[in-house]
């Protein structure tokens, strides 16, 4: 947050305050990006069904979904070879599980599955291939479980950080003793909020009568600045904590400066 004073004299003090926009766009527009690439390429589907019904039905069929596209893919059980985990290529943070057939390999993309897991995959898919009495086989696995809850908190983080920034595009804070009001506007693309108080009704105007509220996260804290009245209906200048510890310290020093605050 940038603060300006407007103008100051005895009896008016008009401070601007404005957020560092660029950090709001970055941070959200990371997160939401990073939600939105999770839910494309991670989320989805993978069935792998091979049924051995002589003589109509002896089939392999792995059928992949995503929320961008669907395959389907058919072979006759002869033409499948059988299944390996191919360490001279990664998949993520393991080996990818491949399908032999008599036209090729074909990759089983399971992301949940470590390496040995899909190890374990390969050997029950070969079982399967070489058991005569197995009637029917099936691998599934469903990423959509998490990384639709962890693309969607991604995205509503990254839409906060935006939508903070847009509510207090800028913030005007107009203290005048002469009226006996505080006025707090906020700015922004939503429109434009205007709140008042009684510079009386600020706790006495003592020295608590202009507070840090502090919000700390995992990795970084972020404040914003309370206006505590005496009807306990307190008013914060921004939306949500948008100050750094630097310009909430200056923001402090200014008003209780010219409120003559202990």
């Amino acid at each position: 947050m940038r603060l300006k004073i407007l103008e100051q004299t005895p009896t008016l003090l008009k401070l601007r305050l404005k957020p560092a926009a660029i950090l709001y766009w970055l941070f959200g527009g990371l997160f939401v990006a990073g939600g939105v690439l999770l839910i494309t390429t991670l989320a989805k589907t993978t069935t792998f069904t091979c049924n051995r019904v002589e003589p109509t039905q002896e089939n392999c069929q792995l059928i992949t979904n995503s929320i961008l596209n669907s395959q389907v893919k058919n072979w006759n059980l002869k033409e499948v070879l059988g299944a390996k985990v191919d360490t001279s290529k990664t998949a993520g943070n393991s080996y990818p599980l491949v399908l032999l057939t008599r036209n090729g390999s074909v990759i089983i993309d399971l992301v949940n599955a470590d390496s040995t897991h899909k190890e374990s995959n390969a050997r029950q898919i070969n079982a399967f291939l070489k058991n005569s009495r197995e009637s029917k086989l099936i691998i599934h696995e469903d990423s959509r479980l998490w990384t639709y809850p962890l693309g969607l908190f991604l995205i509503a983080s990254g839409a906060v950080c935006i939508i903070y920034m847009l509510m207090n595009n800028i913030i005007i804070c107009i203290f005048d003793k002469t009226l006996d009001k505080a006025t707090i506007k906020r700015e922004g693309w939503f429109g434009k909020e205007v709140i008042e108080a009684k510079l009386s009704e600020i706790s006495g105007l003592n020295m608590n009568a202009v507070a840090i509220d502090t919000v700390t996260g995992t990795s970084s804290t972020i404040y914003n600045i309370v206006l505590n009245l005496a009807s306990k209906k307190n008013i914060y200048l921004a939306a949500g904590p948008m100050f750094t510890a630097k310009s909430a310290e200056q923001t402090i020093e200014a008003i209780a400066s010219f409120l003559k605050l202990d």
